[in-house]
């Protein structure tokens, strides 16, 4: 699979594609089924089955409230390859791109450098300058004989009539379990062991502290799996604002569960499984390494549901 990371590199494709649009965030099934009738089309048309999409989000540029990733755009790529895609095409979204005209974003982007063919996307697609594209105006174009047309109501493919949107609320709300099970690959964050205060490892629980570059709206204990260079290891993950002591800084701390080599500068995947609880405030840490131990207990249980 070829992955141009941005389009801004490329003066005109080669090939005649058969595009479909879209964040793809998470790859629910809505996702999963434009993009699976992007590839039919393709072969059908002897057109090469392309994704356009965006890195960064429009929502990241415009700083969308709540708002985090579901999925990593690695674990994005997979997924196109797996389900058939050949070309995937990424716009970083910035000022310049927010800007553009919608009849240009057709004209000169899709049927001139991108050679469109077909073009797939969801009906309630949305581009250009204050999202003043939509549907309508993409048919205007098609109707010229530029390119053919087919608009999916992502929502209602999916058996359980489910959005990104309303995943993230999942996560939010600590419905881990429920979310992983609408999503492609599990809900995920990677990033590089700094160092941190080393307060877990005088309470008897040394933790990874992972850098992130954002807040989340998530807080609680977690279980998850941990994945560092060729390990795939089990942990308890506390993501928050560490109430029993500062309260200020939003940080996610794992404790990697039967591991204690040294990790620091290294780069773990942390992929959540399930909410154990929510963040508590003790007032000491013998409260709070009481918790911890039943903490594990709860783990030890629930990763022998897992075998």
């Amino acid at each position: 699979m070829i992955i141009i990371k941005d389009i801004n590199n490329i003066e005109k494709t080669t090939s005649n594609n058969c595009i479909s649009i879209g964040n793809f965030d998470g790859m629910h099934m809505g996702h999963i089924e434009l993009v699976k009738e992007t590839v039919r089309i393709a072969k059908e048309n002897n057109l090469v089955p392309t994704v356009l999409t965006f890195d960064q989000m429009p929502e990241e540029y415009f700083k969308a409230n709540d708002f985090f990733r579901l999925m990593e755009m690695s674990d994005k790529y997979k997924v196109f390859e797996k389900l058939g895609v050949e070309q995937v095409l990424v716009i970083p979204f910035d000022k310049s791109f927010s800007e553009i005209n919608e009849n240009i974003f057709i004209k000169e982007i899709l049927i001139e450098k991108l050679s469109l063919k077909y073009l797939i996307v969801g009906k309630d697609f949305k581009f250009g300058y204050k999202r003043m594209g939509n549907i309508e105006l993409l048919q205007k174009y098609s109707e010229l004989g530029d390119y053919n047309l087919l608009s999916l109501d992502l929502v209602k493919i999916s058996s359980d009539k489910i959005s990104s949107r309303d995943i993230r609320i999942l996560i939010k709300n600590g419905k881990i379990k429920e979310a992983n099970q609408l999503l492609a690959v599990p809900f995920s964050l990677s990033g590089k062991v700094i160092h941190g205060e080393k307060r877990g490892r005088r309470l008897g629980y040394p933790t990874a502290n992972i850098e992130i570059y954002k807040s989340y709206p998530i807080n609680g204990i977690f279980l998850v799996n941990i994945l560092f260079e060729d390990k795939k290891l089990f942990g308890l993950a506390s993501w928050g604002n560490k109430p029993t002591f500062s309260g200020i800084d939003h940080v996610l701390e794992v404790n990697i569960l039967d591991f204690e080599s040294d990790i620091y500068g290294k780069q773990l995947k942390v992929i959540f499984i399930d909410k154990i609880r929510d963040q508590i405030k003790f007032d000491n840490g013998d409260e709070l390494i009481e918790q911890m131990n039943k903490d594990k207990k709860t783990v030890e249980i629930l990763l022998k549901d897992l075998q």
